[in-house]
This record gives structure tokens, sequence and C-alpha cells, in this order.
């Protein structure tokens, strides 16, 4: 079975990791310990070779060996090969792993579907669990050596109750030169049809489910087959294998140490190291990155690492049995529990456990500070309706807006410029006013986002240049605010309650915070800018007086 080591891991420290290299089954101290042993053993011999043995002729020719081997060993792609090639073979593995086979899912549904405390009806709940178990087998036979040996031939099942001499019979009367995987499941089915037939599963929709159910646990058994059929192809894991021994069969003469020559091309000046330590742990990763493919390439095997076949098997019998028969129509006493009058039920502690503060499931912005957030001032008031055919966007109204409006109308030149540019003129206005202004800043701001006023501009004398109209804005902010009073206005800030102060002429007055309102003011020439550009596309052949009969049929349009 895999080699466990979750708890060793489950607090991060100083010497968790340190338990776990230490650790010897399953790990790449045992994987690699003969190739390491081994190279080092030829190298040193390598190396007594050429410090003793050699004259200085053989020296020369040696040390140009050696040479050449360093320089031209890189040509070999050793990670970028093994990369793909140990990604390759971790997928498989996974999958192999999502295709074992468990009949959890299966024996609950027999359970549920399959009802009756008659003899028969057990007989065909403990038989549909166990012909699973039969057709799991068969494949594990072919597939992991451990099952193999378990069960060398058919009649082994027989011995170790899984079959019964009967059951043996048929399953040798039907001929067939292929594995014949499918016989115990065409027997589940049957059972299953039988139980539906004599009334033990109350709806064909139960039957239907419990029979796909069924074919879900074949057909990932079966996979297993297939996976075994076809693996990966030789060429690719031939290739691999040859490229990194060959790799460090090359660094057996490129990684000695040579003497200080000059007259040798491309020779290396080196501390004279006895012990090849980099190359050491050059096979530690590489060779160990190696064995991982190896030891995963067939998880079905009898490595630290492959699946414990032989305990699947086991654990399938007793669980399927346990719950189709020992727990079938078994369930606790209804009563009322521990929490039943709790609106908060929290969990009892242990007196040796431990519970550390943790985090609810929220939102990673709710602990934001909140004097980095700018609560804007929200305003529920109707926006104005836009008429078509003039530039600057000016609104149509009612007959009753129509009339409050002109009563309060400042000269038509000012009316005559764009929108987006008194916006501009506002929202620098505000930058310029001290604190107990610029609340009325933006009561203005929020009525001139409200509504314009509603003359016909074909009354306003044309201006020959626009840009050059001052806008009298402290003028146009006091109209505003007289025109937000009358029209009640409505603002409303999130999280600061408005604050109603006395004025100098004895009335009260709206005064949010400007800290409030900051985003909006600044943020109104780019929002108008936005819709003018937007209505400007609207056509010119409308008049604002069709427009406003249209109105008077559909309602005013906010």
């Amino acid at each position: 079975m895999t080699v466990a080591y979750s708890l060793d891991v489950a607090t991060s420290g100083l010497f968790t990791q340190i338990k776990v290299l230490l650790r010897w089954k399953g790990s790449v101290w045992k994987s690699i310990w003969s190739e390491l042993l081994i190279w080092l053993l030829c190298y040193s011999i390598l190396s007594v070779i050429y410090r003793i043995l050699l004259n200085k002729a053989q020296r020369e020719v040696f040390e140009q060996l050696c040479t050449f081997f360093d320089t031209f060993s890189v040509f070999i792609p050793v990670t970028f090969m093994l990369g793909f090639y140990v990604s390759i073979v971790y997928n498989r593995w996974t999958k192999v792993f999502d295709n074992v086979g468990w009949i959890d899912t299966s024996a609950l549904t027999i359970a549920q579907y399959i009802r009756g405390t008659s003899e028969k009806a057990r007989l065909i709940r403990r038989n549909c669990v166990r012909y699973m178990i039969v057709a799991q087998v068969m494949v594990f036979r072919d597939v992991s050596p451990a099952i193999r040996r378990r069960f060398p031939t058919i009649k082994h099942l027989i011995g170790a109750g899984l079959l019964t001499e009967d059951e043996l019979t048929e399953f040798d009367a039907i001929t067939s030169p292929q594995s014949k995987y499918w016989q115990p499941i065409q027997w589940l089915f049957s059972l299953v049809t039988v139980a539906k037939d004599e009334g033990l599963i109350a709806d064909s929709y139960l039957y239907v489910d419990l029979i796909d159910k069924m074919r879900e646990f074949r057909t990932k058994i079966l996979n297993l087959v297939i996976f075994d059929m076809v693996p990966i192809p030789l060429v690719y894991t031939q290739v691999v294998n040859l490229a990194v021994r060959t790799y460090f069969v090359l660094a057996l003469f490129g990684r000695q140490f040579l003497e200080n020559n000059n007259n040798i091309p491309g020779a290396k000046w080196k501390i004279d190291i006895y012990f090849p330590i980099m190359t050491s742990l050059q096979i530690v990763f590489i060779v160990g990155w190696l064995k991982v493919s190896e030891v995963m390439l067939n998880p079905l095997g009898e490595d630290d690492e492959d699946f414990e076949t032989n305990w699947i098997i086991e654990r399938n019998l007793q669980v399927g049995y346990a719950v189709v028969d020992q727990a079938y129509g078994r369930y606790p006493t209804l009563k009322r529990d521990p929490f039943w009058e709790d609106e908060t039920p929290q969990t009892m502690d242990t007196p040796t456990s431990t519970r550390k503060a943790h985090s609810h499931m929220q939102g990673s912005c709710i602990n934001m500070n909140e004097a980095d957030l700018d609560n804007g001032l929200i305003s529920y008031v109707r926006r104005r309706s836009r008429s078509f055919g003039d530039d600057d966007a000016s609104s149509f109204s009612t007959e009753n807006t129509r009339t409050q409006s002109n009563a309060s109308m400042l000269p038509r030149h000012m009316w005559q410029q764009p929108r987006n540019k008194i916006s501009a003129a506002i929202a620098k206005f505000y930058k310029s006013e001290a604190e107990p202004r610029r609340a009325s800043v933006c009561v203005a701001a929020l009525n001139l986002n409200h509504r314009r006023p509603s003359t016909d501009l074909r009354e306003i004398e044309p201006i020959e240049n626009t840009d050059d109209v001052v806008i009298n804005v402290p003028a146009l902010v006091q109209e505003r605010i007289r025109i937000a009073k009358q029209q009640a206005v409505k603002i409303e800030i999130p999280e600061e309650p408005l604050k109603i102060t006395a004025s100098a002429e004895g009335k009260s007055a709206i005064s949010p915070s400007a800290n409030n309102v900051k985003w909006f003011v600044e943020e109104m020439p780019v929002i108008e800018e936005e819709e003018e550009r937007l209505h400007r596309k609207t056509p010119r052949n409308l008049s604002a007086s069709s427009l406003g009969n249209q109105n008077g049929k559909h309602g005013d349009p906010a």
C-alpha cells in the first residue's frame, strides 16, 4: 500500500520535513542507493587508475577524453525529457487509482432499492455484492501479480468462498476465447431484474438507477484492463531511461579531476576534491526522479508505493456484506438532538482538545479599514429625461415640473453651456471650497444630476461662442440648493447618517460629510460626458413636444 506520512506533516515546523527525509520505506534513499553506490565505485576506480597507473602520455589522452565528455554531455536533454515523462506517468497513476473500484455506493443503493426481509430478498442482496467482488477479482487476477499469486486459477475462487460449484459450472458452460469479465456482471443484472419482477424494487426508476450504479462499477474495473493492455509507449520509456543512464556514464569521465594543464583544450581549473559532491547530489535528484516514474508506472504491482489490491478485495467484501445484510433496515430511534433548543449550536470540547481561533466563511473585504472606504452619497431621485435635437442635452418634463423649474431659472445663457462643462465647474468649485461649504456644493451637484431646467431652448437667444461665457458657479450652487429644498431631494449616506444643522436664516440645512461625497462630485464631469455622447446618437427629427406627448401616454421616463 502507498506509504502514509500525512500525520507527520500535519503541522509544519522546523523538524517536520527532516523527519520525513529520514524515513526509509518508500524513500528516495531506498530507491537510488544501489545506483549511487555503483557509480561512486566506478568513479573511484577510474580516479585511481588516472592518478597512479597511467603514464604522462596516457594521462594526456585520458584528460582529452574527459574534457570531451564533460563538454558535450550537455547535449543530452535529461531534465526536459524526464519532466514530461514523469508528468505522463503521474497522470496515469491517478487515473488507475480512480478506477480501482469501491463498492460502497453500489452496496448502499442495493440496500435501499431492493427491499424486503424475506430470505430470498436477503439472498439477492448478498449475491449482488458477491458477484461484483467476483468480477473485480477476475480483473485483478490479470493485472496484479499479488492477486494472481493468490488466485492462480478460477477454481481457487471456490476455496476463497467467492464462487460455488454450480456457479463455476455455469461460468465454464459459456465458451469464449476472450476473458469473461462480463459474466458475473450479467448474473448481477439478472438478479436485479428478478428482484424487479417479484416486486422487491418499488419503481422502474429505481431499477434503472440501480443498474446504472452497477454499470459504473463494471466500467471502472474494466478500465484497469485497458490501462494494463495499452501502457505508455515502450520507446518513450526506453529513451528516457537510456538518456538518464547514459548521462551519468559519461559523467564518470567528465566529472573526474584533471591536473592543471593549459595545453588541454577546454580543461577546467578545479580544486582537487576526491569525493564528487555535486555529481552525487545530481544523481540523487535525477535518478530519484526517474525512480518515481518507475514506481508509479504500474501501481498494481508490489512496490512500496503500489496499491494493496489484496486489501481492496477484502475491504469491499466486508463493507458490501455489512451494508446490504447486517445494517439493512436499521437506523437509530428518532429523538431530539442535544441542540434542539439552541439557535446557535456549538459543540463541546474535551479537556485535552485545543481549539484555535478561526475566521468564519466571509468575504475577504469584510475586515477592510473603514478609513480607506469612501462612503459615497446615494441619491434616490429620478434621473432627468433627455430631449432630442440639442447638442447640450437639455431635458423635457411634464407641465407641473416645467412650471416649478421655470420659476427658478438662472440666466438663460448659462444653460446654453454643455452640461458636462457645468459639472466640471461644480467639481472644481467643490475642491476649492472649505469644508463647511462643500456640503452645499454637494446638494447642488445632486440636484443638477436630478433635473435640468425644461425651458424650450428655442426661446434661448443663441450665443456665438459658448466657450467665452463665464459660468457663475457660486450663483449656480445657491440656485441649486434652493431648487433642491423645493423639490425635496432625498439623500442617503450608507455608513454615516445625515446631520441637520441650522443655517444663518434659522432654517434647517442638509450637511453631509465631505469625504462621503468627494467621489461623486469629482466623477460628475465624466458621467455627464458619457451620457452626452450616448444621447447624441439619437435622431434629431424628434421634437421635444412630440416626446412630451409620447411621455404623457407611457409615463414620465426615469
